[in-house]
């Protein structure tokens, strides 16, 4: 969709002065930061006592949006970055972002593995990934609205120092990479199975570079430049996962071919009725979750089957979730897709996967994230609760079949975006996979204790795309058959009974140790990008009287909410005055974060309080 205007702010707004004096910390160990800024900014505030502040004029070079940035002074010597975009007429954002940049050795940050990083090679963070920069004298610490920082080291020369050069987007087209199909097709064209060229050749879409802006709309960002003293013993670090957890592993399984007996296998070793609600075999069965999508109508199979609408209900009873895979199997109008919307409404869907977007034009990646025509749905979407939709590809292709970990898709100076609005509507959330579709023998050889251990290292992601519950009665040809999840139960069991493949069975109980030893999130999708937007809202403040304030500034909750933490014999966390939860010896402690709420974090160490001031005095 493109609008009257498309506005590339990081360039527009590239209006840099000469380096503007700002003093860090108190006296007597003030600093003067010789701090790069990529807007003019009115430095007529004598020796930092006030803000310092650059407004873009009515009629200057973004006559689209009034710029607003403001360096205000905080205690302690910290001073506040805050950017405001206020938009005046209609306008196609692609890219907005504020530079900042100072001279100091020993420029490094925390990269997306959530690890310390010199920053000899560029870094690129993104959401779900902290905004924590340091160079020299100064600490950077991002907050609410920024969506990624680009992050190089400056080559020191001589007697001129090194340091650190940060650009912070508000917003990037290549932090949101939504496509859609550039033609809706009739009907799919005869394909030399499934890994043949023919799925590769379908892969041309159109990318949506633009994000509207209207009259009135705001955008904006804050970050903190605080003093800091070097030797330090390092920041405090939002991970991801809950309660101490290292990596998410989240299964998207789609509807294809879903047969009831099967499905139950899968939820519970056996398609026996009578391991309906068992333990010990099959993902349920073992207490992991599953994003499992219906088809709303069409017979068996569905969600008007009540076969597998009962298996639909013990998913949601076990905490999974129940999303849809479009309303039916075949191309849906805007009528069908309302109806299928309040058929669907008493199992509360909130993630929708487009089935094969290349003919069913009301996929989000085809005509539906659009509102044109019959098949543009996405206002029903939102109307009928869902907040998800999946980006409809993933990111190793077709052909790869591992524990891809969604954070590490592209090298640490790349964008690896895991979850972005839909540039049209931003109500409405893109998710990236990782395709897992394969004999059940390679899956369960990919799910590893070597590849859990390497994804928990990275603080990693894995969400896989699936097919587990495709039965034998409507599976045909030999490849297809030969991926299925389940297979006949041996003697003595009865006839006609249906397991889960042992080998993918034994995979599941791998997940699960990981699990119980709480080194792994087994989450549904909906949980955990709920949990990576909800990140973007939390604001670490350090206090010059030593202690933090973990504030979320958003509207989601965050339960068992985990901070990484430095390590250190004999050190003590508290959390609003009372002992924190957690692994203080391996440097993580959790507690809840509900929207709104503000935590006090202290520390002590041998009894004596420690503090977490940047500046390395209380």
């Amino acid at each position: 969709m493109l609008l009257p205007t498309l506005v590339d702010l990081a360039l527009a707004l590239s209006l840099a002065a000469a380096p503007t004096p700002v003093p860090l910390g108190d006296p007597p160990g003030r600093v003067a930061l010789l701090l790069d800024v990529a807007l003019q900014l009115d430095t007529a505030a004598a020796q930092g006592a006030l803000p310092l502040t650059w407004r873009s004029e009515p009629d200057g070079a973004t006559p689209e949006a009034e710029a607003l940035v403001r360096l205000s002074p905080q205690a302690g010597g910290a001073w506040r970055v805050e950017v405001e975009l206020r938009w005046r007429r209609e306008a196609g954002l692609r890219r907005a972002g504020l530079r900042l940049g100072w001279p100091g050795e020993g420029a490094g940050a925390i990269g997306r593995d959530l690890a310390a990083a010199s920053l000899a090679r560029p870094l690129r963070t993104g959401r779900g990934t902290p905004l924590l920069a340091w160079a020299g004298p100064a600490l950077l610490v991002g907050g609410p609205g920024v969506v990624a920082a680009s992050l190089t080291g400056r080559p020191g020369l001589g007697q001129r120092p090194g340091g650190l050069d940060a650009t912070l987007w508000l917003d990037e087209a290549a932090e949101r990479p939504f496509a859609t199909y550039q033609a809706c097709l009739e009907q799919l064209p005869h394909l030399d199975g499934l890994s043949g060229h023919g799925w590769a050749d379908l892969e041309k879409k159109h990318e949506w570079l633009e994000a509207p802006r209207r009259p009135g709309e705001v955008d904006r960002l804050s970050a903190t430049l605080y003093p800091r003293q070097a030797p330090w013993a390092g920041p405090l670090v939002p991970a991801r996962w809950p309660r101490g957890a290292r990596a998410a592993v989240v299964l998207t399984d789609h509807a294809d071919r879903t047969e009831a007996p099967a499905l139950r296998a899968v939820l519970f070793g056996t398609s026996d009725r009578r391991a309906l609600g068992g333990v010990g075999a099959g993902v349920l069965g073992r207490g992991l979750a599953l994003t499992r999508t219906f088809f709303v109508t069409g017979g068996a199979g569905t969600l008007e089957d009540p076969e597998t609408a009962e298996l639909a209900r013990w998913l949601i009873a076990r905490g999974s979730e129940v999303g849809l895979h479009s309303v039916t199997d075949g191309r849906d109008d805007r009528v069908a897709v309302l109806a299928g919307l309040l058929a669907a409404a008493p199992y509360r869907p909130a993630v929708w996967i487009d089935h094969e977007p290349y003919v069913n034009c009301e996929a989000l990646s085809a005509q539906g994230a659009g509102l044109d025509g019959p098949y543009g749905v996405r206002d029903l979407l939102v109307a009928g609760g869902i907040r998800w939709g999946w980006a409809a590809g993933d990111v190793a292709g077709f052909r790869t079949v591992e524990v891809a970990d969604l954070f590490a898709a592209a090298p640490p100076d790349r964008p690896s975006p895991v979850v972005y609005p839909l540039p049209a509507d931003p109500r409405l959330w893109i998710f990236e996979t990782s395709f897992f579709y394969a004999p059940p023998a390679a899956l369960a050889a990919a799910l590893s204790d070597e590849a859990l251990d390497r994804l928990e290292r990275g603080e990693g992601l894995f969400a896989g795309h699936t097919y587990l519950a495709a039965g034998p009665g409507l599976t045909h040809g030999a490849e297809a058959t030969g991926r299925l999840a389940v297979r006949p139960a041996p003697p003595p069991a009865e006839a006609g009974l249906l397991e889960i493949d042992p080998d993918l069975d034994a995979a599941l109980a791998r997940l699960a140790r990981h699990v119980e030893r709480g080194t792994l999130a087994s989450l549904t999708w909906s949980d955990a990008g709920d949990r990576l937007r909800a990140l973007g809202d939390v604001e670490i403040t350090y206090r010059p009287d030593g202690s933090a304030a973990v504030a979320n500034r958003g509207p989601l909750d965050l339960p068992g909410f985990t901070l990484l933490v430095p390590a250190e014999p004999g050190r003590v966390w508290w959390v609003d005055g009372r002992p924190a939860a957690g692994l203080a010896a391996g440097g993580r402690i959790w507690f809840d974060l509900p929207a709104g709420a503000v935590r006090q974090v202290r520390a002590t160490s041998r009894l004596e309080p420690a503090t977490l001031w940047p500046g390395g005095h209380g």
